[in-house]
C-alpha cells in the first residue's frame, strides 16, 4: 500500500506550490527511546536505530550511525526523484550543524546552524538555502518557544531574507497544538513582514498540517536525534510528526484557500517491542539496526 510514503509525496506538492522554505564526539540520543510505550511487554528491548526505509523494496531513507553517534540521513523529497542527504556536524558533543544537499543537479542546498539546550530542544537556527538562481536564495532566521515545562514545543517564528537583501522580508509563524505528548496540529502561517520587521498578518495564508489518531507504540524516528528531524520540518512541515513519540494513524493537509485538503490514513505492523516494522501490506518497511 504505502499510503505514509504517498502522504509525504501529496504533501511535498503542497508545500512546493505554498512556500520557499566532518563528524566527531557523540550525539545526545537514546537509541531505542521507548517513550511510546511497551504495552506491558516487561522484556528490555535490544538498543536499535531506524537504519531504512523501503517502499516495494526500492530504499526512500536511510540513516547512517557510527556507534551510537548519529552521521547522516538520507530522505525522497516529495514527488521528485530527488534526495536529500542530511549530514551532522558536532560542536561540543552536541549537533552544530546540518547540512541537506541533494542529489539532483540544481536542487537548494540548506545550511543550517543550530542551537541545543541541555534538554536536547533547539532554541535557535539559521538555514543559508542556496539555489541555482541566486533570486531564489535565502537566509532564515528561527526562533523556539516552549512550554512552561521546555518540554513542548509551541511556535516556531521563522524570518526570512531573500535574493542577498539584508532586511527580512517573510515570515512563516508555526504554532502547535497538543495531544498528550504528540504534535495534533502544526498551523504554519506565512506572510510579509511590515517595515518594522513585524508579521503583517493581512498578507498571511494558513496552512494546517493534521497529525491524527496517535497509536501508543514507539516512533521509529525517535531512536534518531530529534534535532535532525526538526531541521528536516522546517524545510518539509508535513514531517513535524517525527519529533513525538507515537505515531499518527491518519494525516490531514489544509492548504489555503481554494485547494482541497488531503487526508491520508497510514498503518503499522509492529514487532513484540512495539517497534513498526511495515504498513498492514507489507509494502513499506522499517528496518533497524541493533547496537
Amino acid at each position: 500500500m504505502g499510503k505514509n510514503y504517498l502522504f509525504k509525496v501529496i504533501a511535498g506538492v503542497f508545500f512546493g506550490l505554498l512556500v520557499s522554505c566532518d563528524n566527531s564526539s557523540s550525539d545526545q540520543f537514546e537509541p531505542s527511546a521507548n517513550n511510546g510505550g511497551n504495552n506491558g511487554n516487561t522484556t528490555t528491548p535490544p538498543a536499535r536505530v531506524l537504519e531504512k526505509i523501503t517502499l516495494n523494496n526500492n530504499v526512500q531513507e536511510e540513516y547512517t550511525v557510527n556507534g551510537t553517534v548519529f552521521q547522516k540521513g538520507m530522505l525522497r523529497d516529495g514527488v521528485t526523484n530527488n534526495y536529500y542527504t542530511g549530514t551532522a556536524t558536532y560542536i561540543n558533543n552536541k549537533i552544530g550543524k546540518i547540512k541537506f544537499v541533494g542529489s539532483l543537479t540544481g536542487s537548494m542546498a540548506y545550511d543550517f546552524s543550530v542551537s541545543e539546550d541541555s534538554k536536547g530542544n533547539v532554541y535557535s537556527a539559521t538555514c543559508t538555502a542556496t539555489a541555482a538562481a541566486a533570486i531564489d536564495s535565502f537566509v532564515s532566521d528561527y526562533t523556539f518557544t516552549y512550554d512552561g515545562t521546555g518540554k513542548k514545543l509551541v511556535k516556531i517564528l521563522e524570518k526570512r531574507k531573500v535574493s542577498g537583501n539584508t532586511a527580512y522580508s517573510l515570515f512563516t509563524e508555526s504554532t502547535f497544538t497538543y495531544n498528550g505528548d504528540n504534535i495534533f496540529k502544526a498551523e504554519c502561517t506565512r506572510g510579509n513582514l511590515t517595515g518594522t520587521g513585524a508579521p503583517n498578518m493581512t498578507t498571511a495564508k494558513l496552512t494546517v498540517y493534521s497529525f491524527q489518531n496517535y497509536d501508543s507504540k514507539v516512533n521509529p524516528f525517535s531512536t534518531l536525534p530529534k534535532t535532525f528531524f526538526t531541521a528536516w520540518s522546517l524545510i518539509r512541515p508535513e514531517n513535524f510528526y517525527r519529533i513525538s513519540p507515537n505515531n499518527p494513524t491518519s494525516v490531514f493537509v489544509m492548504p489555503p484557500s481554494p485547494a482541497s485538503g488531503v487526508n491520508t490514513p497510514m498503518t503499522y505492523v509492529y514487532d513484540a517491542y512495539n517497534f513498526p516494522v511495515s504498513d498492514k501490506d507489507q509494502v513499506l518497511k522499517y528496518a533497524y539496526r541493533t547496537l
